[in-house]
């Protein structure tokens, strides 16, 4: 899977002399070929098709791509377009952004959203002072449909505008998109080779294939650090793991939820959990001392 580069279009709105934007291009294009020399392969997704993207006001990436001089960047962004398996509208389909909003100081940021649910990168014109930073931090808006409310959290969305914020994600860049795990599906099939000491009961390979696009990412995120919390973990000196994540018991009136069918055929609790977002997403499980693992028995909305 490549790397997923997504154009924030936030950086496109800002008035600016047409000289100005040149050079922002210039450097735009720079930050996507850094990106690309340290993961090959890299893809750019934008909003719509790159001739029809304003660049500022007035200026469409066409007109800027009509100057000779700039040719071979207009070549370059265009087979980084052509790189892409997605669209905007394939990471944040209708029935997810109806229920998620991403805002960055009150406007709509649909290419931060993207970048933060497909776990790629936002790239910016460097035209304002909000896109100098290696993090954007936007506030994401979710539909609590148990609870009938809304929730908001702040996200902070991998960024680069000049070139040494690339480095800054040099760790990332190394392993993302190594393995592709897209959807609620891959995490099933590839759960052992990426949680080889977390269990899981059969029933959530349901739970995970019905798993939204935009959990698949927190949901990996949060096993993953399960993961590492009980590898390191030994049952004979301390009762819990020292958890990476946030983990709570359930309510004692709400143990009856959370009670499935163990692989031994016996009715156990797995009341512990971890919390997951947007909106109120849990993990539950329990811990299975004698074979230093966590075994998980539910995946998806607040029970």
């Amino acid at each position: 899977m490549p790397i997923l580069i997504c154009l924030n279009e936030l950086s496109c709105t800002t008035s600016n002399r047409r000289q100005d934007v040149d050079a922002a291009m210039a450097e735009l294009v720079d930050v996507v070929r850094e990106i690309n020399k340290r993961r090959p392969g890299a893809a750019l997704v934008t909003p719509e098709r790159l001739p029809a993207i304003e660049l500022c006001p007035g200026y469409p990436m066409a007109k800027w791509a009509a100057d000779t001089r700039n040719l071979d960047q207009w070549r370059f962004l265009r087979r980084r377009q052509d790189r892409s398996p997605v669209t905007f509208a394939d990471i944040v389909p209708p029935e997810i952004a109806s229920r998620v909003d991403y805002r960055h100081l009150g406007r709509p940021a649909a290419g931060l959203a993207a970048a933060d649910i497909s776990d790629g990168i936002a790239v910016s014109l460097p035209v304002d002072d909000a896109w100098t930073e290696s993090g954007v931090e936007v506030t994401r808006i979710a539909i609590d449909e148990q609870e009938s409310r809304l929730t908001e959290d702040a996200v902070q969305v991998r960024h680069a505008s000049h070139c040494d914020h690339v480095s800054t994600h040099r760790d990332w860049l190394s392993t993302a998109g190594v393995t592709t795990i897209l959807t609620g599906d891959d995490l099933w099939r590839l759960r052992a080779e990426h949680f080889p000491d977390v269990e899981f009961l059969p029933r959530v390979e349901d739970d995970l294939a019905k798993l939204d696009r935009c959990w698949v990412h927190p949901v990996r995120t949060v096993l993953a650090k399960v993961q590492q919390s009980v590898s390191d973990w030994n049952p004979e000196i301390r009762p819990q793991p020292a958890w990476q994540t946030f983990i709570s018991p359930e309510a004692e009136q709400r143990k009856r939820l959370c009670s499935f069918t163990d692989v031994d055929g016996t009715s156990q609790v797995f009341d512990q959990h971890a919390r997951f977002t947007p909106g109120a997403g849990r993990l539950h499980f329990r811990l299975v001392a004698e074979n230093r693992t966590a075994r998980v028995g539910y995946i998806g909305k607040k029970l």
